[in-house]
């Protein structure tokens, strides 16, 4: 076992915790505290996550994380990943001298493609739609051309052309038909959630769920300190980092309670799914981070830019 693992175990057997309260009161997932008591590092998505993960747990545990956090770097920080060495052999197996730290940039995995209702038609869905697009105009071209010289009628060009113009503008019509926006509150869109996931929005044949476009208001110059509060309304991975410390990374839920945290300098979000979190900073509804399925990210500082 790791020599740190091995510390960090002790420690919370000591007190008494198993991994799943951890995991409750820290909001780091079970598989995560037992690679780092495991010592299997190359679990865990980057270095950045682990010195996170590391930096808390300790702290949970009431041990003084630096020299947890120094003993990491000095043995495993710089280490290159079990599958960059095996595409590139020549790469060392032991870490070199630990580098200066510089600020850590913020890991982000923009993973939502679960999100249902209201995911954008990707790449492939377009093309599809494109040839077959395509191959009704052809064949309706064929069609119309000849089958008039066949029956000594004449040409059906222009109605041909008349009902292509008709069918591209209704696909164009049907593609930009969106709602109003409107002004909620967590508690308006918890509810506007549950009525149009138990209603299925069926009408018309069509099972995307259309939302109005949020607009975030404004902060004051400079605050004292930044209370931030994450209202969930729709499920979403998300990260959150604290004054250069990653608190939570994983998929938050409709239903989960309120998230909370107080930063001295700087607090930041990321999300695969910015309509489903509502944000409250020093008990001003700044409204939800931006549409369905966009991936964003938001830096809220003690002094605005």
């Amino acid at each position: 076992m790791d020599e740190l693992g091995h510390i960090l175990r002790e420690a919370r057997e000591t007190k008494g915790y198993t991994l799943a309260e951890v995991q409750d009161q820290t909001r780091i997932s079970v598989r995560f505290l037992e690679a780092l008591e495991d010592g299997a590092y190359d679990i865990l998505p980057t270095a950045v996550h682990v010195r996170g993960f590391l930096r808390n747990y300790a702290r949970f545990l009431g041990l003084d994380p630096e020299p947890l956090l120094n003993r990491y770097l000095l043995h495993h920080a710089n280490r290159p990943h079990p599958l960059i060495r095996k595409l590139d052999p020549s790469l060392p197996t032991t870490p070199p001298l630990p580098l200066p730290q510089d600020r850590e940039q913020v890991f982000f995995d923009p993973v939502n493609m679960e999100v249902g209702n209201g995911t954008p038609r990707d790449t492939e869905s377009a093309l599809r739609l494109i040839i077959i697009l395509a191959l009704i105009i052809f064949i309706a071209l064929v069609a119309n051309r000849f089958i008039p010289l066949i029956m000594n009628n004449q040409d059906g060009n222009s109605a041909l052309l008349e009902d292509i113009t008709t069918a591209v503008q209704n696909v164009i019509n049907n593609d930009q038909t969106l709602e109003p926006a409107v002004e909620t509150t967590p508690e308006a869109l918890q509810l506007e959630n549950e009525i149009n996931t138990s209603t299925g929005r069926n009408e018309g044949g069509s099972n995307f769920l259309l939302t109005p476009v949020p607009t975030l208001a404004s902060l004051p110059a400079t605050l004292d300190i930044i209370r931030l509060r994450l209202d969930i309304t729709e499920r979403t991975w998300m990260e959150v980092t604290i004054d250069g410390d990653i608190v939570f990374t994983g998929w938050a839920r409709l239903g989960d309670p309120p998230y909370e945290w107080e930063a001295q300098e700087e607090a930041s979000v990321n999300t695969g799914n910015a309509i489903g979190i509502f944000v409250t900073i020093n008990d001003i509804e700044l409204g939800r981070m931006g549409e369905r399925g966009q991936n964003k990210e938001e830096v809220w500082q003690t002094t605005q830019q």
